[in-house]
């Protein structure tokens, strides 16, 4: 029946006795993908690789990879097999490597009809009509030409007898998904494409160690990134790292850039930094589009300020190395929204997509816009229209651009004008402080806020010790200058100290006496659940002491666990990610010469979000989360699980697990449980990885979020500074200033990839009424995938297929899935709903 008409997809209803239906698999829209990876490799294209293939397999599909990109889909033969079919094994111990595994290579051949013939014919043979390309604008442009040319290629293979008239029918249409794989972040429609983010860790890791010995003599450091023509390497890394100057194509300096490149960097110097940092994109001009070269930019400033001058060219160890875990994490589910898509889309009705990142969803797009929306950047810097190109990168790369043109301004300027009116205007006073835990990327924010304060003409005051500070008698608090913060991008925890201390009645009267001697006019609070528990008590207390409702408090998430109220995402959760995988990569290596089981704790508390994603990023078999629950009954069925794993040949098993999984069955008891029920078929060892999560230098991404949060913040202060004057200069009688605040209190986060502001009246609402988590959270969708893509064909029991009602009291309680999942489908894995889902049969893998 299935074979009638390959054209058409069929939903077949069979009626069996009841007890044959646990062994009968339906087969419907069998696809055979082929994926392959093309032009400059990026780490993240392996993790990318494995999730096309186990998502194809898991739907029921064949995957073959293409080997040597489109030189493999030209050349294959019976002897060089560089088409190959794929199975679960063969993506397996890739997810941490970088580069490609199947190797990537340019095709002059490709470019040809004649080639492209070639390659169409390499395809049929194999029954391939579905197709997914790794790589930048180039490779995916490539890939749109054969579609374009399919019909017609193989319509001259079957007049050559080299394929059949009835295969060359059912396969008329080629299906194509385009995965942007490219250090550059060059591709528009997409946030992030995959690589750039180990790229930028790659970049500050060199910076960070340059700085250092730039310091120790003085000297000034010119540093060259890639990019071709597009900054966003280089202008994310210039605010990552505080250098001095930056040059880019999208905004080249305008002439007599010389003078001031040289003004910039010696007003540096005699503000007290002992080094000066240039970051210069390899593909950056000056406003006549003439190139710039580091050694230019050398010789300017040996010459003409007399500075002992570096050049230090990064190439390309930018592209290589481990993938962060933002690269692995995206790229599995953009190769999993492929597959996706090429069994939803109807291609005989539309174009190629090409799978983008917004936020932190993958949205699917016309991919042939997007590579004209890019040609469009290139086009705009050739005509020096240069606000265009600015503007086709997209609203982020803007703000990132003026925020970096505050960060290294030595002499701030006042935005907002000086008032006669007190607590306007340049009068305005505002506390920054931490609360809770220690998160990296509190010192980025700190720097942050301070300088961008600053230059609008704000008073900034640092609070030590978070709600403690403004306990002890007369407050401990400094007020910052520009330099209070030098240096402070790259540092790891917390320069302003931080506690959980939180206002109670027994410490509020103190906190009032500060804040009114101090003059304080907004409270941003940095930190964790401690210092939005703060927040909220602050607002009890405001019918007691009127005084404190002028003073908002601004909440800005910052925390490892990710388990804040109105934002997806905190600062520090990226580098507690990196931390962590970092130590899992170690730690699987160490057992290259045994049969070992690993029992891993990470952080989190109650939120799961920390060993939900790491199991993600590390590939491991289970992560076991406080929102799901942990009972014996999963644990014997993982127990099972791993038996069978080890007995078909397998080596190592990873098990992840939240610290507060269960209050019961800690770590340890799971892996001695686990230990003495494998009966010697395997070793089991545990792994508490602690407070190694919270330290270190934070990451890019949590650096680059840190300072745009921060933006943010003064933003919004900014409105209600100018609201304010504004009032005052309408006002007819004498102007009092109003008892309320410049903005209400609330909190910033991330939400559908936007920053947004959310009132403190319903943060309360978002935050779960038993755990210290938020009541919705977006990664729960990847749970399923997390299991889906680590093991074939998941295991589900009469037990996990009943309905919610027999689950126990303590997964309804958490609003959780059962932990095992009776069956896959498109909607559990974060994605739209698409047709049939076909089970996978048992793989000898």
């Amino acid at each position: 029946i299935t074979q009638h008409d390959t054209t058409s997809s069929h939903f077949i209803v069979f009626r069996v006795p009841y007890c044959f239906g646990p062994l009968l698999y339906i087969y419907t829209m069998v696809r055979n993908i082929a994926v392959l990876t093309s032009g400059g490799d990026s780490s993240g294209m392996n993790a990318a690789l494995r999730a096309v293939v186990r998502a194809t397999l898991a739907k029921g599909g064949r995957a073959f990879v293409v080997w040597e990109g489109y030189y493999g889909l030209i050349n294959d033969s019976a002897e060089k097999r560089l088409i190959r079919e794929a199975d679960w094994g063969s993506v397996s111990g890739i997810l941490n490597k970088g580069g490609t595994q199947i190797g990537s290579a340019r095709s002059a051949d490709f470019r040809t009809r004649d080639g492209r013939r070639k390659a169409a014919y390499n395809l049929i043979k194999h029954e391939i009509n579905y197709l997914v390309v790794i790589g930048g604008d180039g490779s995916l442009t490539g890939a749109n030409l054969l579609r374009t040319e399919w019909e017609g290629l193989l319509a001259d293979l079957v007049a050559e007898g080299k394929c059949a008239a009835e295969v060359a029918t059912s396969h008329k249409h080629l299906g194509v998904a385009g995965l942007v794989g490219s250090i550059d972040n060059d591709m528009c429609g997409t946030d992030l494409t995959i690589g750039a983010d180990t790229a930028l860790h790659r970049i500050l890791e060199a910076i960070d160690a340059i700085l250092s010995t730039a310091m120790s003599h003085q000297r000034s450091f010119i540093v060259e990134v890639m990019g071709r023509n597009c900054g966003w390497l280089a202008l994310v890394a210039g605010l990552c790292t505080g250098a001095d100057w930056v040059l880019i194509p999208e905004k080249p300096p305008k002439q007599g850039w010389e003078e001031k490149i040289v003004a910039d960097l010696e007003r540096g110097r005699l503000n007290g930094r002992r080094c000066s940092l240039v970051i210069i994109a390899e593909g950056a001009i000056d406003s006549e589009g003439q190139p710039i070269s580091s050694s230019y930019v050398k010789k300017i400033l040996e010459e003409r300020a007399g500075h002992d001058t570096r050049i230090t060219i990064l190439g390309h160890v930018q592209r290589g190395g481990t993938p962060s875990a933002l690269d692995r994490i995206i790229a599995t589910q953009m190769g999993v929204a492929a597959v996706e898509a090429l069994y939803d889309i109807d291609f005989s009705k539309e174009g190629p997509v090409m799978i983008g990142m917004k936020g932190n969803r993958m949205v699917r797009l016309p991919l042939m816009k997007c590579v004209a929306d890019t040609h469009a950047v290139a086009e705009a810097i050739a005509a020096k229209d240069f606000k265009r190109a600015i503007a086709l990168r997209g609203p982020e790369f803007s703000e990132s651009l003026s925020i970096l043109k505050t960060m290294y301004k030595m002499k701030p300027f006042l935005s907002v004008p000086s008032s006669p009116l007190p607590s306007l205007g340049s009068g305005i006073r505002i506390g920054i402080m931490h609360s809770g835990g220690p998160s990296p990327g509190m010192n980025s924010a700190v720097r942050a806020v301070v300088r961008l304060g600053l230059d609008h003409g704000y008073s900034m005051y640092g609070i030590k010790n978070g709600f403690q500070g403004l306990v002890v008698e007369g407050g401990d608090i400094v007020e910052m200058n520009w330099m209070s913060v030098n240096g402070w991008a790259v540092l790891g925890g917390a320069e302003l100290e931080t506690t959980r201390t939180i206002p109670n009645d027994n410490n509020i009267q103190a906190i009032v006496k500060n804040i009114e001697l101090r003059r304080l006019d907004v409270l941003i609070m940095f930190g964790g659940f401690n210092g939005y528990e703060g927040a909220l008590s602050l607002e009890k207390y405001k019918n007691t002491y009127p005084s404190l409702r002028r003073i908002p408090v601004l909440c800005v998430p910052g925390t490892i666990a990710n388990n804040l109220p109105g934002t997806e995402w905190s600062i520090g959760a990226d580098t507690a990610l990196n931390n962590v995988l970092d130590a899992i990569d170690k730690i699987k290596q160490s057992a290259v010469s045994s049969r070992r089981v690993f029992v891993v704790e990470v952080m989190g508390a109650d939120c799961g979000y920390l060993a939900t994603m790491t199991g993600l990023a590390t590939g491991a078999e289970r992560a076991y989360i406080n929102e799901t629950g942990l009972t014996l009954k999963h644990i014997s069925a993982d127990l099972k699980m791993m038996s069978d794993r080890f007995a078909m040949g397998n080596r190592l098993g990873l098990i992840v697990t939240s610290e507060k999984a269960n209050p019961t069955y800690s770590t340890h008891f799971v892996a001695s449980l686990i230990k003495e029920e494998s009966h010697g078929a395997f070793d089991v060892r545990e792994s508490i990885l602690g407070h190694l999560q919270q330290g270190g230098s934070p990451s890019a991404w949590d650096r680059h979020n840190a300072a745009r949060l921060m933006y943010h913040a003064i933003k919004l202060i900014d409105q209600g500074v100018k609201k304010r004057i504004a009032a005052a200069a309408a006002a007819t009688q004498p102007f009092m200033i109003p008892h309320e605040g410049l903005i209400p209190a609330g909190a910033l986060g991330f939400v559908d990839g936007q920053i947004v502001f959310t009132h403190m009246d319903k943060l309360k609402a978002l935050i779960h009424p038993k755990f210290r988590r938020p009541l919705h959270q977006w990664w729960f969708d990847l749970v399923p995938l997390t299991k889906m893509i680590a093991i074939a064909n998941v295991p589900s029991s009469s037990s996990s297929s009943s309905s919610s009602s027999s689950r126990s009291e303590e997964e309804q309680d958490r609003g959780a899935v059962p932990h095992i999942i009776p069956s896959l489908s498109p909607s559990t894995m974060g994605l739209e709903q698409s047709g049939a889902w076909k089970k996978q049969p048992p793989s000898p893998q």
